[in-house]
């Protein structure tokens, strides 16, 4: 097997996953093996950058890329969707501008590999600043800012998870933009468009007139339905929590992970949404090539293209309609303050010409809050299956291996301080273990992960997430160099009410009263009661204790949004309008989650997917 080319090596793993091969020859198992041990060994030896000096070219001469009706920026979720729905006009030309490379490869489709990508070259490898509410116990106290580099964004190496976003979220967004397209009654047909589900657990809670066929992105479950899952579902029920579809018409209740995959295999959206239409000749995608700023006629402030760096040399690409910007949460309000568009003082400061004066861009930045260490001892036990086992049962499309989480269960609820009907506290059932690998992935000082373990390397726990926080952080540049990372801060549970943390504190109420239902004492389930050190002068379990112990250990949840908000004033911090066209400047969009103005309470992707569906009708609506 060594010896065939990788494509022969690919092409013969999907003959086999595609045949439903039951005993797979034993040279595959061979290069699943190798494969896993050499992404394992990678990611233990990689080196994350922490800075973009690798796009810097070699010499100042600038080439021109030739002329486009529009240039996307971005291929992750939204540009891919806006890339792949704009190239339909066949009377168009689209050119669309990654940085990554096409992000395919086997290693990454196994969802169960899914934490070695953190320390990968698809990794971009952000960090907040150092934080003084949240993240305490992460080295220099630094909350990670994960998303993926390369055709599909972040992915390529998150959860796979599913979800829309809460109903009246969306309808929060019509009001807020004056727009009723934007209501969540008008959005599903597009959610439905993009979807292919398949109800594949046929007991799994799905609400079928929410969910459509046909789409490009292929929408499953784990199969076979690990354990825990049910433990956790059982435990809502005899809480009197619902069992509910959360892309259905209501998101309240316990239920299970939808993921896009397919035949077990991770799904990124690029490989759903572009993959299918690469031969179209009005389509030009060009990896490798970052993007350093957008350019401007300063007569008109008209967007006319883009600036960007490709294998050492620059080039300048050209926009005859507009230039649309799905850089993501950090890059795209990064682009926009390095090409002049933000607060005038911070340019000013960092020495950037003013194009205009946009207070909003980068202003509003919000993360959900997550914290993964309360964790129980429990009786439970599961043999791991042999590897070669584990990837014969890969190839059939089930098993351990098409797992990012080993239990797909989830609760969304609302706690006492939610006053609206939205949801602001997520509950995921996991089953967890201690290893300095974890600790690494995590970023944890070794004297609180150890001190929180103790002399037990194996446990259960419920991760506890605020989904609507108060909080919110920035996004500002370091210098006026493209090539230095933003300065990201979080500003996590730094409310001045305290809210944020209220909702976490009362989420480890409920995980204490979940694991005392008689579906988790059934295994004995007892809380890992380990204090950490930093906390050890307050009194044991106490509120203030528990206050300190989650402004530790809580981190950012990656479910980054809000950095260029949607809204009807730019006056008061809005970025783009209902169109997401960019206040102040013509024919230039922002398309991606950094325009969400609310919380979703949740994951982001589906709700990604939405604005790229809705951005490209409006697109295409004024460029027919």
């Amino acid at each position: 097997m060594a010896k065939l080319s990788l494509k022969l090596q690919s092409a013969l793993v999907v003959s086999l996953i595609c045949l439903k091969v039951v005993s797979p020859a034993d040279d595959v198992i061979q290069y699943f093996t190798s494969l896993i041990a050499e992404g394992q060994a990678t990611s233990n030896s990689y080196v994350v950058p922490t800075d973009a000096s690798m796009y810097k070219p070699t010499d100042d001469s600038v080439t021109d890329y030739g002329t486009y009706d529009f240039i996307v920026v971005g291929g992750g979720v939204t540009g891919s969707v806006v890339a792949s729905r704009l190239s339909e006009m066949e009377n168009r030309k689209v050119l669309l501008l990654e940085a990554g490379t096409f992000a395919d490869e086997e290693f990454l489709r196994i969802p169960s590999m899914t934490a070695f990508l953190a320390n990968s070259p698809v990794q971009w490898g952000f960090k907040s600043v150092p934080q003084k509410t949240a993240c305490l116990s992460l080295i220099n106290q630094r909350c990670s800012g994960s998303r993926g580099k390369g055709m599909g964004g972040t992915s390529i190496l998150n959860g796979g998870i599913y979800q829309r976003g809460v109903p009246r979220g969306f309808d929060y967004w019509a009001e807020i933009t004056n727009d009723p397209g934007w209501s969540y009654k008008n959005l599903l047909p597009l959610f439905k468009k993009s979807e292919d589900f398949h109800h594949n657990d046929p007991t799994a809670p799905a609400d079928l007139d929410y969910h459509g066929t046909g789409g490009y992105l292929n929408v499953q479950f784990v199969m076979p339905r690990n354990p825990i899952t049910d433990i956790f579902l059982q435990a809502n029920r005899e809480l009197g929590n619902p069992i509910v579809d959360y892309n259905g018409p209501s998101q309240i209740g316990a239920t299970i992970f939808q993921l896009y995959m397919k035949n077990g295999q991770r799904l990124n959206i690029s490989s759903a949404f572009l993959d299918p239409v690469m031969d179209r000749k009005n389509l030009k995608v060009l990896t490798e090539s970052y993007v350093t700023k957008v350019n401007f006629d300063k007569n008109d402030k008209r967007a006319i293209g883009v600036t960007f760096t490709h294998h050492g040399k620059t080039y300048s690409a050209n926009a005859d309609r507009e230039v649309i910007l799905s850089a993501g949460v950090f890059q795209t309000p990064q682009l926009l303050l390095l090409s002049g568009i933000g607060p005038k003082a911070h340019l000013e400061e960092v020495g950037v010409e003013v194009i205009e004066d946009l207070e909003g861009v980068g202003s509003s930045l919000q993360d959900d809050v997550i914290n993964q260490m309360v964790i129980f001892k429990s009786n439970y036990s599961a043999t791991p299956k042999p590897l070669e086992q584990q990837i014969q049962e890969y190839l059939e499309g089930r098993g351990p291996m098409t797992e990012v989480l080993a239990s797909q269960g989830v609760g969304f609820y609302q706690t006492q301080y939610e006053k609206d009907d939205l949801i602001d506290l997520e509950l995921i059932s996991s089953t967890t273990s201690a290893s300095e690998f974890g600790r690494k992935y995590m970023g944890m000082r070794a004297e609180t992960y150890n001190a929180i373990w103790g002399n037990d390397t194996k446990g259960m726990a419920i991760n506890i997430c605020n989904v609507n926080p108060v909080s919110k952080g920035t996004v500002r540049l370091k210098s006026s160099s493209p090539y230095d990372y933003p300065l990201i801060d979080f500003n996590l549970m730094n409310d001045p009410q305290e809210k944020d943390i209220a909702v976490m504190y009362e989420g480890v109420q409920r995980v204490m009263q979940m694991m005392k239902t008689p579906s988790y004492q059934r295994y004995g389930t007892e809380f890992l009661a380990n204090p950490i050190p930093d906390c050890m002068s307050h009194e044991l379990w106490s509120k203030d204790y528990w206050y300190c112990f989650l402004r530790h250990t809580s981190i950012a949840a990656y479910h980054t949004r809000g950095s260029c908000p949607m809204g009807s004033d730019p006056k008061k911090g809005a970025v783009v309008d209902n169109e997401l066209r960019v206040f102040g400047v013509k024919n230039l969009r922002v398309v991606d989650s950094s325009v969400m103005p609310v919380t979703m309470s949740g994951h982001n992707t589906g709700t990604c997917l939405v604005i790229g569906e809705k951005a490209s009708e409006y697109i295409k609506g004024h460029h027919k």
